[in-house]
């Protein structure tokens, strides 16, 4: 498992700093993040400012200036760890490559989103998002069959040392994920969540991280079912994370 506990979070901010919404209220709300602060450092936080106040990016040599700023204070601070998580609007693929490239050479003590290490070729594994999109969905046969098909059909395509299941969300998908992951030898993970400390906002922590640190994602749908809200919430971040989004389809 890894572990949020000890981790600054590197956040995408605009530049009035208005921390109203997404990972910037997450951060605001538990990682000392200061309203009105776009920029730099604050309790356990560090707002990285990319967009302007209308949610457009900002000219790319401001960007490119301020992760070299942050980059600078991430070496200056080697005993503290950054994680650094997806910003909250979709962006192109040649987007998510080149903010992937302004962290290449990031300090040791940077956590980079799974997209972005992907793209850079520094991973050894596909980390794959198992998520039961809607709530007829249930952990049977067809199920596995279902998830068989579609990595049997990928594998070879990902030319990759090792699969990583990655879950959140309720007790029947961890469980039904678990299961799949330890029949077919592929590695499963749960990411760590302080429950004390988010509270009532422990699972969406949850999936934050879960998804910057996953680099695909998988919808396993029931045609017949309705998705939930917080459903569609995991794929819009999924979706702003740049991650390859899949569905896998599965009648009871």
């Amino acid at each position: 498992m890894a572990s949020s506990k000890r981790s600054h979070w590197v956040f995408e901010s605009n530049q009035s700093g208005s921390h109203a919404e997404g990972v910037a209220l997450l951060a605001a709300r538990y990682h000392g993040a200061e309203e009105g602060r776009g920029s730099g450092p604050a309790g356990t936080s560090y707002a990285l400012s990319v967009y302007d106040d209308d949610d457009g990016l900002l000219p790319w040599d401001r960007i490119e200036s301020e992760i070299q700023t942050f980059r600078d204070h991430a070496e200056a601070n080697p005993t503290t760890g950054f994680r650094i998580l997806p910003g909250g609007q979709p962006r192109p693929d040649d987007i998510h490559a080149r903010f992937a490239e302004l962290f290449r050479n990031a300090p040791a003590n940077c956590e980079l989103p799974g997209r972005w290490l992907d793209i850079l070729g520094h991973l050894k594994s596909v980390r794959v998002i198992l998520l039961d999109a809607n709530v007829l969905v249930r952990p049977t046969d067809e199920r596995t069959r279902a998830l068989d098909q579609f990595f049997a059909a990928n594998e070879a395509l990902w030319e990759t040392e090792f699969v990583e299941i990655v879950s959140f969300g309720p007790a029947m998908t961890l469980v039904a994920n678990d299961k799949y992951a330890r029949a077919r030898g592929y590695r499963h993970r749960i990411l760590d969540v302080d429950t004390i400390r988010y509270g009532d906002d422990a699972e969406e922590v949850r999936e934050l991280l879960s998804v910057a640190y996953a680099t695909k994602f998988v919808c396993i749908n029931d045609p017949d079912g309705t998705s939930t809200s917080q459903q569609i919430g995991a794929i819009r971040i999924a979706a702003s994370a740049g991650l390859e989004i899949d569905a896998v389809l599965v009648e009871e």
